[in-house]
């Protein structure tokens, strides 16, 4: 990086630069103009970006190998100089009792502690006076006044802005890199965000904008269901990265799968079309991806059509993921809670941290022990355990022996077709087989994104960290993180599931507890106490054959090093040091 010159006589790029930024500030001025019409502020707004975005990417242009510009040092200097200024200028509030709640490249938030916008504005002005005496060709100024704001990450926040409206300060929503700015999401899901904001941003107490919320939910939850919100409110709109056939994972990919459909009739679809659909179905009776359910507004709307939305899908991947983020960090609800009104499986979300938790809250928080999670939650994602007969060639689940008595013999698990008896070696191989299945799905590591909207999944680690790269690569168009398909916790627990099914003394424990002998009888339809006392015989009887099988996945979970405490780690969470 180089040196910052004594002599500092204005070069021709500070010369443009000045220019831009004084032309900018002559029509911001004009933009103050009581008597300009909505047209011409508008003009007056287009021009005025423009300049900004202008004199904005010079820095881009002196870091771009194949700028007429390049000059990386240059490059180099302006970061270094806008982190150092960045940085004085939080130091300069904070000497001044001013907190700063945000900052970012070019601009600074801080909490003026004030309650009415005169006294704001006199604390605004006696901080950029100070910061502008500081700097010869740099000068910062007012840009808004927030009466309240919520912050959920960089450049992602809405705030109730006070703006001056003849003489008069009136409140206005200003959002920025929240899911309902972005075109990915249905016009329902963006009104029910609205909603959620001007909810939370209201000022009144807590506690009621929890329970307005809460019913709210409720409510839209069951005007989806009913049928009773229009169509067109789910219409989602995707931009084609590439040709609709050039897609190598189209299947998988909605927006391809319509345009491949509008080509099919005749219609021109290229690189760059944005492309409207609605995903249509019921995701609870049909195993068919959404991707090939998806159709135009056109195709659902007409009559005779027969396509509805698929109400299930659409609250579980474009109206819960956004609302749970808008209220990860207000007090009195809880993902669970959001996803109960919404008529989701709250207990999918029971035991669930919000991603956007920092690595040391993480760090600091002391979770339950896996195993006091009560199997139905822990082993809801596992892959199930089918055995195949080789008489009759029918495959079929087993549940253990607790859920599965009906197909269990004293001589072992016997065939739901043909009432066979597998032998123990064909159990034995098809569990090892079972296995390795889902040990290489674990060692394959597939990463996906954690936005349902995006869809991306790719065995590439990218620079940019845990940051997923959008489904065109273009590290744009999506916020979500990316992270293992199978992660070791997901290996571990799909381990331990499998052996469950075999352990006979775990099984004899839960037929002593009503609620799972109640489960187990209205499996097999049998009345619980004969199911209890069944279970019980069936357990010794087959001790010896089920503690074979059970052997085989000890065998992989001995190998496995997450059954292992590291006990040093988990005590100096609570104040204890290794001695």
């Amino acid at each position: 990086m180089p040196p910052i010159p004594e002599q500092q006589d204005d070069a021709i790029l500070p010369k443009l630069l000045k220019e831009l930024v004084e032309r900018r500030r002559i029509v911001k001025n004009m933009m103050k103009d009581k008597t300009a019409t909505p047209e011409a502020l508008a003009s007056y707004d287009i021009k005025q970006l423009a300049l900004k975005l202008t004199a904005n990417s010079m820095y881009g242009c002196l870091g771009y190998t194949k700028s007429r510009f390049y000059a990386r040092p240059l490059a180099m200097l302006t970061t270094a100089k806008g982190r150092e200024i960045l940085r004085s200028t939080k130091d300069l509030a904070e000497s001044m009792s001013l907190q700063v709640i945000y900052g970012d490249t070019d601009s600074v938030m801080i909490n003026a502690n004030v309650d009415n916008v005169a006294d704001a504005l006199k604390v605004g002005r006696e901080f950029k006076t100070e910061v502008n005496k500081r700097y010869k060709r740099l000068e910062i100024d007012i840009d808004n006044v927030f009466r309240r704001i919520l912050l959920q990450a960089k450049k992602k926040y809405a705030a109730v802005n006070l703006v001056e409206v003849n003489g008069k300060f009136v409140e206005k929503m200003e959002v920025k890199g929240l899911d309902m700015k972005r075109r990915e999401y249905c016009p329902l899901s963006r009104e029910i965000s609205k909603r959620i904001l001007d909810e939370i941003l209201s000022g009144d107490d807590t506690e009621l904008s929890v329970q307005r919320i809460h019913e709210y939910l409720r409510d839209i939850a069951g005007k989806m269901r009913e049928n009773a919100v229009p169509a067109q409110k789910y219409i989602i709109l995707t931009q084609l990265g590439k040709a609709p056939k050039e897609y190598p994972n189209a299947d998988s990919m909605p927006q391809v799968q319509v345009a491949l459909r509008e080509l099919a009739r005749g219609k021109t679809m290229r690189k760059g079309d944005v492309v409207s659909y609605i995903i249509t179905g019921d995701s609870k009776t049909t195993s068919e991806p959404a991707a090939k359910r998806a159709y135009t507004p056109q195709d659902v709307i007409k009559a005779d059509s027969g396509l509805s939305p698929d109400v299930e899908w659409y609250i579980g991947k474009q109206i819960f993921p956004p609302v749970e983020r808008l209220c990860a960090n207000i007090t009195g609800t809880s993902t669970a809670q959001l996803a109960d009104n919404l008529g989701l499986d709250a207990r999918r979300y029971a035991n669930t941290s919000h991603a956007s938790s920092s690595n040391s809250n993480r760090d600091l928080e002391i979770n339950p022990l896996e195993s006091q999670i009560p199997d139905a939650i822990r082993f809801q994602d596992c892959a199930r355990l089918s055995l195949r007969c080789r008489s009759c060639k029918t495959s079929a689940p087993f549940e253990g022996l607790l859920l599965s008595a009906a197909r269990t013999t004293p001589l072992g698990v016997a065939c739901p077709s043909c009432s066979a008896v597998l032998p123990t070696l064909s159990v034995v191989a098809q569990v090892e087989s079972a296995v390795r299945a889902q040990t290489s799905r674990y060692y394959e590591g597939w990463l996906v994104c954690d936005d349902a909207s995006c869809g991306n999944r790719t065995r590439q680690l990218s620079v940019a960290g845990s940051r997923c790269l959008g489904p065109k690569g273009l590290a744009r168009d999506c916020t979500g993180r990316m992270r293992y398909e199978m992660g070791e916790r997901d290996v571990y627990n799909q381990l331990v599931y499998f052996a469950s099914l075999w352990d006979v003394d775990k099984a004899k424990t839960l037929a002593g507890t009503a609620a799972a002998v109640t489960e187990g009888a209205q499996e097999s339809g049998v009345p619980a106490g004969e199911m209890r006392d069944k279970v019980l015989a069936l357990a010794e009887q087959n001790r010896v054959r089920f503690g074979t099988v059970k052997g085989v996945v000890d065998k992989y979970l001995d190998k496995c090093g997450r059954q292992w405490v590291q006990m040093d780690t988990l005590f100096s969470k609570l104040g204890f040091v290794a001695v």
